[in-house]
């Protein structure tokens, strides 16, 4: 009987021994494959790395901030939003195959022309420049409103490529930014 017993319980460590050189769980596989980069204002006069365009970021009281206290002011004077800028090769060592941007919109009219812009440059020159319109997703002026935009990259891409993505309101009617968030699908 003590040999059975024995003989089970290296059994046992064998095999919890043999998937020790397994691949990581699915979850974990998954979250390898994006990169999140979120920016909620709050640090913006900090000189946050990758992010710029600081003056467009107020202290908001009436309308509050989504959250926190600050956010990101676009108008008739301010025609582009804080944005993010880096290399691709300092965001990841790979090539992301789309990048998904979310955050929060408040408007002080319905239906404003604002998009959110996303371009690649090389060697300082266009490479690639993609918009997405965000009108039909502020019907309602007056209150916060969730948005999502992606882009996928059609075009071969390359480490040395500089990335932005920022938000372009050509209504010139005030429209605030809060709590982005940047999600690079590998």
């Amino acid at each position: 009987m003590k040999k059975l017993i024995l003989f089970a319980i290296a059994g046992i460590i064998l095999s919890a021994c043999s998937n020790s050189g397994s691949k990581a769980p699915a979850s974990q596989q998954e979250a390898q494959k994006q990169i999140v980069i979120s920016n909620d204002m709050e640090n913006a006069y900090a000189g946050v790395p990758s992010w710029g365009f600081e003056n467009g970021v107020i202290s908001m009281k009436n309308p509050a901030a989504h959250s926190g206290t600050f956010a990101c002011m676009t108008n008739d004077t301010l025609e582009y939003s804080y944005s993010y800028r880096e290399l691709f090769k300092n965001i990841n060592n790979g090539l992301p195959k789309s990048v998904f941007i979310s955050g929060w919109l408040y408007s002080t009219v319905p239906n404003p022309n604002f998009s959110i812009i996303m371009d690649l440059t090389e060697a300082q020159k266009m490479y690639d420049w993609k918009s997405y319109p965000l009108q039909e997703s502020i019907k309602e002026p007056g209150r916060w409103v969730e948005f999502s935009a992606s882009f996928y990259f059609d075009k071969p891409l390359k480490a040395e490529q500089l990335i932005r993505i920022f938000a372009w309101n050509q209504s010139k009617k005030a429209v605030y930014l809060d709590d982005l968030k940047l999600v690079f699908n590998y």
